[in-house]
């Protein structure tokens, strides 16, 4: 009706010009009750907002410091260079990376750059150290390629950021999330050596800036007094020491870093636009090998019982004391839950240092997939974040957010994201039932089974307005956003497939619980649902001409069909011998991986960090060697602390889509890698699927202990030595899980010595594991100890017609 009223306006207005491209944006898609989820408009509504701010601000004020991202998008001789033209709604779309930092349990996240830029909140201003030495000022958002980054210990969540732009000066900047007394703070901290023999003097700032690594962040009032920077009306920046001279500044005034006269040394300053600043120097000098450390603290949040402690518990004793507990708890929490030990340290290395990390993701009461953008619920991206966290042995931190699914259960039974985006019903089933599966309370599928029955009435309520019709959608859910990766309105096979998995999940469920009734109610439902969507899908087949899966039946094929991969893995609702998988999956790679990554052509338009995983998770399946390009090329385009952005610029590889450091990707590595050591299939369990077969010789140790399945805890370690290749392995079942056979496998071209090469060169073999634990023996005689009752199977030799795994 309001597009009806609308036509007529513009008719009667004489803009009829702007009629079909009306109608063409309401009908590109399928026809749909929600044309788009009207709560991602105030999202919407903000990154507009910001654009044109960030437009005016920045080309208004010329001559001002602006943030790494900005400094290179402007600069015409830079290959980030971006114009404006007609397009003024500027963001950043080639450097969007950062580092989120926070304490466990907190849904408060801070932000740093790869510049060393620290953002206390999302949306709000920033502060970075600056140097001035010899008549040079170097700032980090200007320094091009100057700046290197790293984790304490390489795996721990503190930033530390170097800056070499002086031979005699070691300079570096440290950030980390920090509990002390009755404050949440981020210790932001400087450290400054003289390396030469001669005595050093400079300066040395902090910079308090009105932008963030995406947008302007208005500062409009800001206030100097007791060493402490507020902004906003709100405490921000402690520092521990005064400094020599403190300088504010507005539009007006001018950039006081680019001019020591600009500005103003009066406290109190504000500012109607939001463009105002202030810094703070230290006027520095440096006898030969001495240093200097600067601290100064950001105010996140009063978290203690005393609320005026005017944060008199900061001192720098009570600060080393912190971060000597913290490290502590780091290392404590590093050991719990799922651990390896691989032969290729890197690897090991970046598995650490995500799994370390992915507390940023917890919000308490929910996950999220972004700390700043994405900082909300979404059942699709929770999917995948709790799964990692079930993956990494961390259940504890899952089981709370489960049971407030239901706080967002609509009356009739729909798991609400947003309006319009059908696949969150099969998404939460599927988190709800997983969980007990790999070993949560079995106590839980009593109290919610009620409430799950409701999401799978909801799910044929649903196909019920469908069933009637004569068409290929007949039965599947109705044209929907879905992942807005897909594109515009349609009835996606991704929806369905997540609907028939979480309808076998909770047929799971009903077998556990004794409702056996229930049980085959839900098993006729899901052979009716996959007999209207082989239909479907069969019908696309003859469309294609070929058994390609486009994302739906009315798409022709294009990257969207990266969605249909879930149904292989994780979800396993179509077998893996399916000859559309193969086929799909070689359209994907011919058409779509760029850089050993998958690039995605529709809204993300960039390098994509868990689609690629979507796709390496197939060919792992598969046996296909590929998928370990995947991994390589992600970690090799990860930042230096491991984050990935949603999407990266195909050329300069910097985050260009949505949050800069993104959880559903960060999520997706760690499960893959967990996949690679161990694997669950439909009533298989699978050991080893993915260790690189050139991790096959003498001296190897491979060590995999805590992995939580569906069939039980498994714990394995393979040593070989020149006399052979042991194998010892133990599968721990609580009472609810199911038995499975269990398999180990042994790659394409391993060596496990000289004697041995010849009988597995261009063969990939699993071996059937008996009982719960055990040990095995490969010996050099070509042969496997018989005494134990293994069973040797050939597997995945299609031109010999055996076995397909």
């Amino acid at each position: 009706m309001l597009d009806k009223l609308f036509v007529h306006y513009l008719k009667l207005s004489g803009k009829e010009y702007l009629v079909p491209f009306l109608k063409g944006l309401s009908h590109l898609g399928r026809p749909a009750t929600v044309l788009f989820p009207y709560e991602l408009l105030e999202q919407g509504l903000a990154i507009i907002l910001s654009g044109l701010n960030n437009t005016m601000a920045i080309q208004s004020s010329p001559h001002w410091v602006w943030p790494y991202w900005v400094e290179r998008q402007i600069n015409p001789d830079g290959a980030e260079f971006i114009p404006t033209a007609i397009n003024l709604i500027k963001t950043n779309l080639t450097s969007r990376n950062w580092t989120s930092i926070g304490l466990p349990d907190s849904p408060r996240e801070s932000m740093v750059d790869p510049v060393g830029m620290l953002t206390l909140r999302p949306y709000g201003w920033s502060v970075f150290p600056y140097l001035r030495i010899d008549g040079v000022n170097h700032f980090p958002p200007r320094m091009v390629d100057c700046a290197r980054q790293s984790l304490l210990e390489g795996i721990f969540p503190c930033v530390i950021t170097s800056y070499p732009v002086h031979p005699s000066l070691e300079w570096k900047s440290e950030a980390r999330a920090l509990k002390l007394g009755g404050e949440e703070l981020i210790l932001y901290s400087h450290s400054l050596r003289n390396r030469s023999r001669k005595t050093l003097s400079f300066r040395f700032g902090l910079a308090i800036r009105p932008y963030n690594p995406l947008m302007v962040g208005h500062i409009n009032k800001i206030h100097f007094k007791n060493r402490l920077w507020r902004v906003n009306g709100r405490p921000g920046l402690l520092l521990t020491e005064d400094p020599t001279r403190v300088v504010l500044s507005d539009r007006h005034h001018g950039d006081p870093l680019l001019s020591e006269f600009r500005g103003t040394r009066h406290p109190f300053l504000r500012s109607s636009s939001g463009i105002a600043c202030g810094i703070a120097e230290y006027d520095i000098e440096l006898a030969p090998d001495a240093m200097r450390r600067i601290e100064s603290l950001g105010i996140i949040e009063h978290i203690g019982p005393n609320p005026k402690s005017k944060f008199a518990s900061l001192t720098a004793q009570g600060i080393e004391e912190a971060k000597s507990e913290q490290l502590k708890n780091w290392k404590t929490s590093k050991k719990n839950g799922l651990s390896l030990s691989f032969p290729d340290k890197n690897l090991e290395k970046a598995f650490y240092a995500v799994k370390n990390h992915m507390h940023v993701f917890d919000d308490g009461g929910h996950f999220s997939p972004g700390t700043f953008l994405y900082h909300n619920h979404w059942f699709r991206d929770s999917a995948y974040i709790a799964l990692a966290f079930e993956n990494i042995g961390w259940p504890d931190k899952v089981a709370p957010k489960l049971h407030r699914y239901f706080d967002s259960q609509t009356s009739q039974g729909f798991f609400k994201s947003q309006r319009g985006e059908w696949d969150s019903n099969g998404q939460a089933l599927v988190t709800l039932v997983n969980h007990v599966k790999r070993g949560g309370d079995p106590d839980l599928l009593d109290a919610w089974y009620p409430r799950m029955v409701k999401g799978i009435k909801w799910i044929e309520s649903m196909r019920d307005t469908t069933r009637k019709s004569r068409s290929p959608h007949a039965g599947l859910l109705p044209a929907g956003f879905s992942a807005e990766h897909f594109g515009p309105n349609d009835h996606y096979y991704w929806d369905n497939f997540w609907s028939i998995a979480g309808i076998q999940a909770v047929r799971w469920a009903a077998l556990k619980i004794g409702r056996a009734e229930d049980a085959l109610w839900l098993n006729g439902i899901i052979q009716d649902y996959s007999q209207d969507l082989g239909a479907a899908m069969n019908w696309a087949f003859e469309r294609m001409g070929d058994q390609l899966l486009p994302s739906s039946p009315y798409r022709w094929m294009d990257s969207s069909a990266i969605g249909n991969l879930v149904a292989v893995s994780p979800l396993g609702v179509v077998p893996l011998q399916d000859p559309w998988v193969e086929k799909t999956v070689e359209f994907l790679i011919e058409h779509n991986m760029r850089d050993g990554l998958f690039f995605q052509k529709i809204v993300h338009t960039g390098l994509n960090p868990y689609l690629s995983v979507q796709l390496a998770r197939v060919l792992l399946l598969l046996g296909d060697a590929r998928w370990k390009d995947v991994l390589t090329s992600l970690i090799a385009k990860a930042t230096p602390t491991y984050t990935w952005p949603e999407a990266m610029h195909p050329r300069m590889f910097g985050g260009c889509m949505g949050d800069g450091d993104h959880g559903w990707s960060a999520a997706e590595f760690l499960n893959l890698i967990r996949d690679m050591a161990v694997l669950e299939r439909p009533n298989e369990l699978w050991l080893g699927a993915g260790l690189f077969p050139e991790w096959y010789h003498s001296g190897t140790r491979i060590k995999i202990s805590g992995a939580r399945t569906f069939f039980g805890t498994v714990n394995y370690t393979l040593e070989q030595s020149v006399q052979g290749l042991q194998l010892d392995w133990s599968i721990k079942r609580l009472p609810h899980q199911d038995k499975v056979k269990a398999y180990f496998f042994l790659p394409e071209h391993s060596r496990l010595n000289s004697g041995t090469e010849a009988l597995l060169q261009n063969k990939r073999y699993r071996i059937l594991l008996h009982g719960d634990a055990g040990t095995m023996t490969f010996y050099s005689e070509d042969r496997i100890d018989s005494k134990i009752g293994i069973e040797f199977v050939e597997a995945v030799i299609p031109e010999n017609n055996l076995e397909r795994i």
